[in-house]
This record gives C-alpha cells, sequence and structure tokens, in this order.
C-alpha cells in the first residue's frame, strides 16, 4: 500500500514532512524527519499516534467546513499546587490534563479539569499508544512464565493457520520492534477507517481479535528488519500473547498486569458496550469532540483507558522495576542507531542530555499522553491530555531538565 500524509486529528494541515500512512491518530511513522525546537536537543518523533490513512485533499474538502476553531481554555488546576504551576504555563492550546511527577520513588499528582479528587482517581483518560507498553509487559511476563521466547514465530503461534503466509516466520521480537515490515495499517481496514475519521469515529472498530491476525497474514512485509512503526505489528503481538495464554487480550492485560498493581480504574473495553460510566470524549486540535476510541482487534496497540492515580503506580513501579514485565523497558531488542533503540515496546533515546530516556508517547482522535523516565535518576513523568495535541516536547524538556519543576 503506498504511503499516504499522515494527517492530524481534526483541521490541522497535513504536514509534508511525515510519511507512512495513518488515520486519525496512534504512533511513530516510519523514520519522520525530525522537528529540532533547538540544537541542543531533537524533538521525539510522533511515533504514538495512532494514525488513519486520509488523503489531504479529503481532510481539506471534506472537513474545512466542520473545524472551525474553537476556543480552549485549561481548566482549574487540583492536586499537587507547586508541579501545576510550574507546567501550567506550557499547556497551551489543552483543556483537561492530568500530570504524573515521580522522583525518588515518590509520586507528585496534579491534574487541570480533573475535578476536586486530589488523588484523580476517577479522571479517565484514553492513553493511546502508551496501551503498547502494557502489551510489551505483557510479552515480557510470557517470557519470565515460559510460555515463549522473544524469537517465538507467528507459525510457532498460529500453527496451520499461518501456512502460506509471508509473515510466518515473523517473530514476537519484531513485532515488538516495528521491524517486522507490516504496514501501520492492516491494508483491508484501510477504506472503513478513512470514513471513520472523516466522521470523528474509532478508526479501528468492526475488526476483531481473530480478523486482525487475519488481516496481518494477508500481509507482505516490506523493509523487513528497518524499523517502520506499525499499529497492526504490536495488535498482532497482543493477540498472540492472549492466543498463547487460551484467553483475550482484555482478560490476560487484566490478570497478568492489572490486577496485580491494583490499577482496578485501567481496562481495555474492546467495543464501546464496554465503556465505563467514567468514559468520556475527547477533543481535537480544533476544538471539536472525538468519538471514543475501543479498537476491538487493535487494542493491543492502543485500546487502554487510565487514570492519572493509575499510571503513578504503572510509572513508579515500572521505574523501580517491580511491575510485571518491567523487563520489557529494559531487555533492548533493536537497535536504530548509537543514540536510539527499542526493547519490548519502548524506546530508548537520548534527546541531547547524554542519558537515555525511555519513553512511549501516544495520541488518539481526541487525547494525547507521554509517559516516560531517566533511569540514571529515576525521575519519571507522565502526562494525560483529553486534547489530540502532542506533549512530546514538553516531557521530553521536563525529564532532561530544561523545564524546571
Amino acid at each position: 500500500m503506498p504511503d499516504l500524509p499522515e494527517t492530524p486529528p481534526d483541521d490541522e494541515s497535513p504536514d509534508p514532512r511525515l510519511g507512512s500512512s495513518g488515520t486519525p491518530p496512534v504512533d511513530r511513522p516510519a523514520q519522520p524527519a525530525q522537528a529540532v525546537p533547538s540544537p541542543r536537543r531533537r524533538r521525539p518523533s510522533r511515533r504514538a499516534v495512532l494514525t488513519v490513512a486520509l488523503p489531504a485533499t479529503a481532510a481539506v474538502v471534506g472537513l474545512t467546513a466542520l473545524t472551525a476553531p474553537r476556543p480552549t481554555s485549561l481548566g482549574a488546576p487540583t492536586g499537587d499546587a507547586e508541579l501545576a504551576t510550574a507546567l501550567a504555563p506550557h499547556l497551551g492550546g489543552h483543556r483537561r490534563v492530568a500530570a504524573i511527577l515521580v522522583e525518588d520513588g515518590q509520586a507528585r499528582v496534579a491534574g487541570f479539569g480533573t475535578g476536586d479528587d486530589a488523588e484523580l482517581e476517577g479522571s479517565e483518560f484514553e492513553i493511546g499508544s502508551v496501551s503498547k507498553t502494557f502489551t510489551g509487559a505483557l510479552l515480557a511476563v510470557a517470557v519470565k512464565r515460559g510460555e515463549l521466547v522473544t524469537e517465538t514465530t507467528v507459525a510457532e503461534v498460529l500453527g496451520t493457520n499461518a501456512e502460506g503466509s509471508a509473515i510466518a516466520d515473523v517473530t514476537l521480537a519484531e513485532l515488538a520492534t516495528h521491524s517486522s515490515g507490516l504496514p501501520r495499517l492492516a491494508s483491508a481496514a484501510t477504506g472503513g477507517s478513512i470514513l471513520a475519521g472523516l466522521l470523528r469515529k474509532d478508526p479501528y472498530r468492526g475488526r476483531d481479535g481473530q480478523q486482525v491476525i487475519a488481516d496481518a497474514l494477508d500481509e507482505t512485509p516490506s523493509g523487513r528488519g528497518q524499523h517502520a512503526y506499525s499499529n497492526l505489528a504490536v495488535a498482532l503481538e497482543g493477540q498472540l500473547l492472549a492466543t498463547v495464554a487460551g484467553t483475550d487480550y482484555a482478560t490476560l492485560l487484566t490478570e497478568r498486569i492489572l490486577e496485580p498493581l491494583g490499577m482496578t480504574s485501567t481496562y481495555a473495553p474492546i467495543t464501546a458496550e464496554n465503556l465505563r460510566h467514567t468514559a468520556r470524549r475527547g477533543h481535537g486540535t480544533s476544538g471539536l469532540r472525538q468519538g471514543m476510541w475501543t479498537m476491538e482487534g487493535s487494542a493491543p496497540a492502543g485500546g487502554i483507558r487510565s487514570t492519572p492515580a493509575d499510571m503513578a503506580r504503572y510509572l513508579t513501579t515500572m521505574i523501580d522495576g517491580s511491575a510485571p514485565g518491567a523487563e520489557a523497558a529494559t531487555e533492548v531488542l533493536f537497535e536504530e542507531d548509537g543514540a536510539s533503540s527499542t526493547a519490548m515496546n519502548w524506546f530508548l533515546e537520548d534527546f541531547g542530555s547524554g542519558q537515555p530516556i525511555t519513553w512511549h508517547n501516544g495520541m488518539t482522535g481526541g487525547y494525547a499522553s507521554f509517559v516516560g523516565w531517566d533511569p540514571s535518576s529515576g525521575r519519571g513523568l507522565a502526562l494525560l491530555s483529553d486534547t489530540a495535541r502532542s506533549l512530546d516536547d514538553l516531557a521530553v524538556r521536563v525529564l532532561t531538565g530544561e523545564v524546571a519543576l
């Protein structure tokens, strides 16, 4: 499938520097040109945007009348007052935001527009492609349990169902590091995704786990062994892990990661019928409300919803190594260059400070997220927003010390 320009969530003009097809966002395009905000540090690429293929002309002609800019206002601060005061000047264009800063093993939480709950227990966000890190943790857990190894192939999991497929010998390590050669989005799903994107709906709906597996088996890898961000690859990774465990992805996630960590407010709804009463619609950059994304069979790539309190638990335990599958963030499986590598669905990258940052970002039609930390200092940050506007630059500046908190 030829690459198409990546189209931002609402009315932003497509960036001609970005390649790789997508629909409204979930992650890292294949080798995009890097925007350079300063000579000291390059900004993280948009690796975590669940995009859907949408030609620029369709975006302009079909959406112009619907995307008049709407005023935004950052919500009232709550939680850690010092943290909120330091971040507020950097959050223009956002509405409801939560921030978790971890230092010395302790988490500080601040929110904007998240209500009066100081712990932010009930403020739910789509975390987009940060969901991929949970899938990476599931891979690490499965390896530790002896169920498989990172070099286990698609055919070894699916048996005769993979016969004749061009991806039969693709490994879980390749899926977890975006080096499998699979496209960002299944070719068979592109048409429906374009329409859903135009209508501001979930572009991944209507294709369950078995369909995702079938879609992947029908693909012919291109550029295998090179980094090319693929939501389809990670969706397949999650479905293969569930197949090996003899269950479904949502159950596997809950039993092996969420319950052990006490993350009771975090879940993968899979379908709209399973959304909790706390679920809310997010916003595109123009201010228009977006449909909620549950992503069905592609949930392992971006369908998890969580709260600041739960993400504080996740970030803290990933940093100290006590989370189930914490090895996913430290076992490097793919070296891109001297300053960038990939573990099990986590990126390790030096942004100019001399120290690698462990990170992943995310974006859906109406939400943006970032989770990362500096392993040398143990300082970590999670940012969640109900506006699909990147938080990456701010997060890196905090983790490298350029923004003081």
